[in-house]
């Protein structure tokens, strides 16, 4: 557990380090908030739905203008083995589907903003296109998110829709096969940024 938090650290410095590697006079990089931040995958079965909290995420933003949102770079990280579903079974499943012995992150990096809306009282809606990284397979989708700045605090709010078998993910089955999982899944996420306090 001890190797697993130093790797993650150093994981975090290096994704700090890119983001300030390409940010300028002008930019503003804001760092995750882990406790203030949250994230759930929803997803349905023939019997009932199921969901999974990720317990430990990582990830910086930079702007170009913060005013305006004018978003220069934004990357988010998420550690495979913190994926928790309400039962033991679930979080064994789900650890299993996305071989996390194997892959030990979820990475995210936004690739183009498609379309910015000011709708008002530091409250932008962006329509944007990620990199998304899920047990070795790398896809490009479409994302859709409010961006609320107040205080110096950032936070982002939206979803995205993919399908477990275009990242060549197999949807579970339990109970020999009684239960099955849809290939169909829904990613939540509410997520705050901060002033980074790194020079």
């Amino acid at each position: 557990m001890k190797t697993k938090g130093i790797f993650f650290n150093k994981l975090t410095i290096c994704l700090l380090a890119i983001a300030f590697t390409f940010s300028n006079a002008q930019g503003q990089v804001l760092q995750l908030e882990n406790d203030a931040s949250s994230l759930t995958v929803f997803g349905t079965s023939n019997l009932h739905g199921w969901k999974i909290d990720a317990q430990t995420q990582q990830g910086t933003i930079r702007f170009n203008n913060l005013q305006t949102c004018e978003i220069a770079h934004l990357s988010l990280t998420v550690l495979t083995e913190g994926l928790t579903g309400v039962k033991p079974g679930i979080t064994e499943t789900v650890s299993e589907t996305l071989k996390s012995n194997e892959y030990k992150f979820i990475l995210f990096t936004l690739s183009e903003v498609t379309n910015i809306k000011d709708i008002g009282n530091g409250i932008f809606e962006l329509k944007a296109m990620g990199d998304l990284i899920i047990a070795g397979t790398k896809k490009e989708v479409p994302i859709a998110f409010n961006v609320s700045i107040a205080n110096n605090k950032v936070k982002l709010q939206g979803k995205a829709t993919l399908k477990m078998t275009a990242f060549n993910l197999t949807p579970p089955e339990a109970l020999m096969g009684t239960i099955q999982a849809k290939d169909d899944i829904v990613l939540r996420f509410d997520t705050s940024f901060v002033q980074s306090t790194i020079l």
